[in-house]
């Protein structure tokens, strides 16, 4: 990605952390000074330092190898990679994807086409850079000859006050966002768009945003396309649907998965066969098309729970448990039953006792819809992303 770089005025500042600034030729200049002698394993911080390793090796035509607990397996064969990163594994095994350069710039020229994001603007960043979500504002911006203002952790109120002072984008999940409200409710001026994806977004959320002034726009991607894949459009009503970007293909499979087609989308996984060129990548998540091509995501497939013969969508329970006053936050899943091969289960955030919170969840929905299982907690599981962790949720109530 040097080539990137070396497109954009040197003295313009490239990243900004709570430590100082590095310009364009800044980063430049450690690039050239720092050796790669081959395939690197990289556990990397929200720091210059980890910025400057990852643009290193993804420059050198190596592969980077990324993940606070990733190892190099003994005759790794990099296929072309130039990263090597991880799924987050809510569901099962994480697998490791082979991102190539083309995969890259194809992902972040499409953002740029949509976004209409250039030099002027300002990324805020405070998602890991083991991550696919934080590892694409870097490039985005490397690309557009943006600047990264990159916090050392996610804080609610450090992003916040980021937020105010001069930040245009910014990538989150909801999880983040609900924080961020919760810490000031607005309004919020000069931000240009708020990417919300990476997990199902409670009813409600979008609007608290867009009357706090934020502008917010559903996304969709995941680490296998390098991240985004689609957008609620700039400037369209907000609502739970999101846009492809330029290049890449939607479409429904018969079993209601979204498949994408596109440049961006990985050749496959360490240790497999490659994906045959321009074949349809099927994900693991459920969809719908709309006529003008925008895309509801309704949730994950492998989430569905199947009890006594039914399946059961936990994230619309979900959902109406979140409109529940004095519920914070729910997790619904299926937990072993002899008698229904599988009964859903319920964990929650909020001051209300699990008998009163049946009863009015029983005021909307259906018997079969209602948790077998009960658990009041302080914290959901999360996985170091935000994203919801039903494996160590079905542990905690078996």
């Amino acid at each position: 990605m040097i080539d990137w770089l070396t497109r954009h005025d040197p003295n313009r500042v490239f990243l900004e952390t709570p430590v100082g600034s590095r310009t364009y030729g800044e980063i430049l200049d450690s690039l050239h000074n720092r050796p790669v002698a081959g395939i690197e394993l990289l556990r990397p911080r929200l720091d210059a330092g980890s910025v400057v390793d990852l643009l290193a090796v993804m420059s050198s035509g190596c592969a980077v190898v990324v993940g606070p607990d990733a190892e190099i397996p003994v005759g790794f064969d990099p296929g072309g990679a130039a990263t090597v990163m991880f799924t987050s594994g809510t569901t099962g095994g994480s697998k490791g994807v082979r991102l190539n350069r083309a995969n890259w710039e194809s992902a972040v020229s499409a953002s740029q086409q949509h976004l209409r994001n250039d030099s002027g603007d300002v990324w805020l960043l405070a998602m890991p850079l083991h991550r696919v979500g934080g590892l694409a504002v870097v490039l985005r911006s490397a690309f557009s000859g943006g600047k990264v203002r990159m916090l050392a952790r996610f804080d609610a109120s450090e992003f916040v006050a980021a937020l105010r002072t001069g930040v245009t984008f910014a990538s989150v999940v909801p999880t983040m966002l609900h924080r961020i409200l919760e810490i000031d409710p607005g309004p919020y001026r000069g931000v240009r768009a708020v990417l919300v994806g990476g997990g199902p977004i409670p009813d409600g959320l979008l609007e608290k945003a867009v009357e706090a002034g934020l502008p917010v726009l559903p996304s969709y991607g995941m680490t296998e396309t390098c991240g985004q894949v689609a957008t609620l459009r700039p400037g369209a009503p907000v609502e739970r649907k999101a846009h492809p970007l330029p290049g890449v293909e939607l479409r429904i499979e018969p079993d209601r998965r979204i498949a994408v087609r596109g440049p961006m989308v990985s050749g496959g996984y360490v240790g497999e066969p490659d994906r045959a060129s321009g074949s349809w990548f099927v994900t693991g998540d459920l969809g719908e098309l709309e006529l003008d091509g925008g895309l509801r995501v309704l949730g994950r497939a492998d989430n569905v729970i199947v009890s006594g013969g039914e399946n059961i969508d936990p994230e619309m329970i979900e959902a109406s448990l979140i409109g529940i006053a004095a519920v914070e936050a729910a997790l619904v899943f299926g937990v072993p039953s002899a008698e229904w091969g599988m009964e859903v289960a319920c964990l929650y955030v909020g001051q209300i006792e699990p008998g009163v919170l049946e009863s009015r969840l029983r005021e909307r929905l259906g018997g079969n819809l209602i948790p077998k299982r009960w658990r009041r907690v302080g914290a959901l599981p999360t996985t170091d992303l935000g994203k919801p962790d039903r494996e160590q949720a079905i542990r905690l109530l078996t």
